[in-house]
């Protein structure tokens, strides 16, 4: 989680495609005499501000359009956190701003940012969890692919880009000519979803769509394997890569567990491919997180044969075959993990 508050604080930096009006009014705290506002992120210096009047206020100006978000607060909001503040996409659209409840109301793509960047707010507050995280990430998601109307991808887009199915980016990036999305699929914010695109779909060895690349590795005892043991013979096959001393790979070990359960005995392996250097580090590993499945290494850490083979700069990253051998899907995490296998090997 820690990952996407450091990238919705350099939304102050994110580079301008266009100016635009923004109209903005509402209502402020009892007492309130001044509203500030806030470009992107940068909380430390206020950008502008308004007064009020009757417990009402109105603000307009020329700003950059949407790469980035304002938040907006008032004298009695100044010095809190941002669940004491509001924010909205920087846009042509009237917006109204509760201060007092901290809601949104006009511009779609602003009511999507408030309800992501307030809701970011709580799970902070809350703690750094895997399960705050995976929320965080589902509900950046879900207010991405319902405003790809909005200039709001290309706000949000490059915070997950990595996270994304090839669904998901081809929706994003391959709009209808003439739509909204013209405006932002080629900015460069947009570059790492491009990049992750054209490595799904193109001759990418983890590109979907092509047969897995073989390989050799030893596994617990030392005894040597090839993928294509299990690989290509019927049933599907995840290849998962990680590595004992890896914080996130263990947080998500439950959850791949659970898979593993719940799908093996309806055709599911795993083949986990470990990025350690030492031996008795990933042996404990293996035996304190209760990983039945096959598991190999050539204890090389980043310099391992999985990581040339398959180009992984970051792990987990995992790869998703079908009976075929091929590739159907990869990087999946979270509900995404379990959501793929029930799409593709259905439920019972």
């Amino acid at each position: 989680m820690k990952r996407y508050f450091i990238a919705f604080i350099a939304m102050a930096a994110t580079t301008a495609v266009a100016q635009t009006k923004v109209n903005l009014s509402g209502k402020a705290t009892e007492g309130a005499k001044t509203v500030y506002i806030y470009d992107g992120m940068n909380f430390r210096v206020a950008a502008d501000s308004v007064a009020v009047t009757n417990g009402s206020w109105h603000y307009e100006a020329v700003k950059p359009a949407g790469q980035y978000v304002i938040g907006v607060c008032d004298d009695n909001g100044k010095a809190h956190y941002m669940d004491k503040q509001s924010f909205v996409l920087v846009d042509d659209l009237a917006t109204t701003i509760d201060l007092t409840t901290g809601t949104v109301e006009g511009s779609k793509g602003s009511v999507a940012t408030n309800e992501i960047l307030r809701g970011l707010a709580q799970l902070v507050q809350q703690g750094q969890t895997r399960e705050n995280e995976q929320k965080l990430l589902a509900m950046i998601r879900s207010a991405v692919m319902d405003n790809l109307d909005t200039m709001l991808p290309a706000v949000f887009v490059p915070m997950i880009a990595s996270e994304l199915s090839v669904d998901d980016l081809q929706k994003i990036l391959q709009p209808v000519q003439g739509d909204l999305q013209s405006s932002y699929v080629n900015l460069p914010e947009m570059a790492s979803a491009r990049e992750r695109l054209n490595m799904l779909t193109g001759n990418s060895p983890r590109s979907i769509g092509k047969i897995f690349t073989d390989m050799a590795m030893a596994d617990t005892e030392g005894v040597e394997h090839r993928l294509s043991e299990w690989c290509g013979k019927g049933r599907y096959v995840l290849i998962d890569f990680w590595a004992s001393w890896c914080g996130p790979c263990r947080g998500e070990m439950p959850n791949v567990v659970a898979c593993y359960e719940k799908y093996h005995d309806r055709g599911l392996d795993i083949i986990g491919v470990s990025f350690d250097q030492k031996k008795e580090p990933w042996l404990n590993a293996i035996k304190s997180l209760n990983m039945p499945w096959i598991h190999l290494s050539d204890l090389k850490g980043w310099q391992s044969l999985g990581s040339q083979v398959y180009g992984i700069r970051s792990i987990p990253a995992n790869i998703l075959l079908d009976g075929e051998g091929k590739i159907i899907d990869i990087d999946l995490r979270g509900e995404m993990l379990g959501a793929k296998l029930e799409e593709v090997m259905g439920e019972k």
